[in-house]
């Protein structure tokens, strides 16, 4: 599956998923506004998934929808992405003392700052926190996921695959949990892959690399009469890598009689050129 399709089903399953209470509803609502940038009662996000989350899924099922209008606006600039801006009072965000309700907000805080990326190699899954109060809540609130959360400059991070999928089952995102480990799995696949035929055209590399060079000295023998001064072991390899220039030493060895393996040919080569070097 490609990764980038991948990733826009997983946002909108995000986008879809059902809050299976009320208090679930008021938990994440106050994850997705807390994780926007903020000031008193004014919260703004320039996710407008997150933002069609926000008014028209979850906070009709909160506890508190009855009595507190949710007012939002959109906002337009030139050349800049829109955005929407939400008033509501800050007394509804609520912080969860477990982890029955602590996913919930995650849940809510990974949709408004949070996300799941694939660079060149490896993966990871985090939360970006612009807010010191908003940060030090969810260095609190991670802990109670039991999962290996990393932490550098209020970005708190996932790298581990079973965390990341764990995260993602756990935040009613079941489906993209699957996809995911579908989509690294085939990136792994293609790696190894990679790295075999990355190898094997090093060893063909390394072998024509040592058969010129031995064709080079077997010529350099030949003319300077010294073949017939030779052993016949190394005579015979000397003559065999005339007759086949690009022949590995494996093939070289199969062809002696009696055959003898890569590291015997090349054993018997080194042998040779001390020879001429001392000669």
């Amino acid at each position: 599956m490609d990764k980038n399709l991948w990733l826009g089903e997983l946002w909108d399953e995000w986008l879809t998923s059902s809050a299976p209470s009320q208090r679930h509803a008021d938990a994440e609502t106050s994850g997705i506004l807390m994780g926007m940038k903020h000031t008193h009662s004014t919260f703004t996000t320039n996710r407008l998934r997150t933002a069609r989350r926000l008014s028209g899924k979850l906070w009709p099922l909160t506890s508190y929808a009855a009595k507190i209008p949710l007012a939002f606006s959109l906002i337009t600039r030139t050349k800049q992405k829109p955005s929407v801006k939400f008033t509501c009072p800050r007394e509804i965000l609520t912080v969860p003392k477990s982890s029955r309700y602590a996913w919930a907000w995650l849940k809510g805080l990974w949709g408004s700052a949070g996300g799941l990326y694939f660079p060149k190699n490896g993966y990871y899954l985090t939360l970006i926190i612009s807010d010191p109060e908003t940060s030090s809540i969810t260095r609190d609130i991670i802990t109670l996921t039991g999962l290996s959360w990393s932490e550098h400059r209020s970005e708190f991070t996932l790298r581990n695959h079973d965390d990341i999928m764990t995260f993602l089952h756990k935040c009613g995102m079941t489906s993209g949990a699957l996809a995911f480990d579908e989509v690294v799995m085939m990136r792994s696949v293609r790696s190894r892959a990679n790295l075999e035929s990355n190898y094997e055209a090093a060893n063909i590399a390394r072998s024509v690399r040592a058969a010129n060079e031995q064709t080079k000295l077997a010529r350099k023998i030949l003319a300077a009469g010294l073949l017939d001064k030779l052993p016949g072991n190394l005579r015979d390899v000397v003559v065999l890598r005339l007759e086949h220039p690009d022949e590995s030493l494996e093939g070289i060895g199969k062809m002696l009689s009696p055959p003898v393996k890569k590291s015997a040919v090349k054993y018997r080569w080194n042998k040779i050129q001390r020879l001429i070097e001392n000669s």
